[in-house]
């Protein structure tokens, strides 16, 4: 038992400066809402002025520069990015539905509510509220550590993949943002991811569940015509928090 309880303290002794960094890392707000961004520009300034995406964009970019160093693309890359391409939307959709809406009933349910379900039902309580909007420095950092390594002792295709679920990372946090800020879609593919993520919040959480491609809702049947669903009680509730003129496609 002494030895069992001198490890835990030796752990602790060494994650504990890792958990104050990451959290200087995350800077509490409040920082605003993404309804008062009106113009591209803004919303590009906004997204890197905010605490959290920088540390995404970090990540991505050392494993970015771990596979570079690893030698030249070659076809089985360029599979390994059409694969990942391609895989993309239905990750999305499982990870949207299965851990970021995680009910805290049985064991996984209750896991999944801690990692991530709470801070999103938060989210979907307002919005477009930039304190809960990006993705967490302390599970970006922990992911990016993991595809860092992967990228620097795996196959070189294994570093391909890394970089891809990085870039879908920050294809996600970056659409997910512009989606809830005032700029209007400017073309036919993001009206429509655009007006599904906001019927996601402002009609039914349980459907639209895909944020960069409309592709896995299609395909897995939760793209149904607007009235053929009710509106839900925090999609409800949402709604009368919305700013005056918000369009919520509800």
């Amino acid at each position: 038992m002494p030895t069992l309880v001198r490890g835990v303290r030796t752990r602790r002794r060494l994650t504990a400066p890792i958990g104050r960094a990451v959290a200087r890392l995350d800077r509490p707000g409040p920082h605003g809402s993404a309804a008062e961004i009106r113009t591209l520009p803004q919303a590009l300034w906004r997204f890197v002025a905010h605490p959290r995406p920088p540390v995404l964009l970090g990540c991505v970019g050392a494993v970015g520069v771990v596979r570079a160093v690893r030698g030249p693309l070659r076809r089985r890359d360029v599979v390994t990015a059409a694969a990942c391409l391609a895989a993309q939307p239905f990750v999305e959709w499982a990870v949207h539905r299965g851990l970021l809406h995680a009910r805290p009933g049985g064991r996984l349910g209750s896991v999944g509510y801690q990692l991530a379900g709470y801070g999103h039902e938060q989210h979907h309580r307002d919005p477009t509220n930039l304190d809960t909007m990006f993705l967490r420095p302390r599970e970006v950092t922990a992911g990016g550590a993991l595809a860092v390594g992967l990228a620097a002792l795996g196959p070189p295709a294994v570093g391909t993949a890394a970089v891809c679920a990085g870039l879908g990372a920050l294809a996600y946090d970056w659409t997910h943002f512009l989606v809830h800020t005032a700029v209007r879609p400017s073309n036919r593919f993001y009206r429509r991811v655009w007006r599904g993520h906001r019927l996601h919040h402002y009609r039914n959480e349980r459907y639209w569940l895909g944020v960069t491609s409309p592709v896995a809702d299609m395909v897995l049947g939760t793209s149904p015509a607007r009235d053929d669903v009710p509106v839900s009680p925090t999609a409800r509730g949402a709604a009368r928090r919305a700013a005056p003129g918000l369009p919520t496609g509800a």
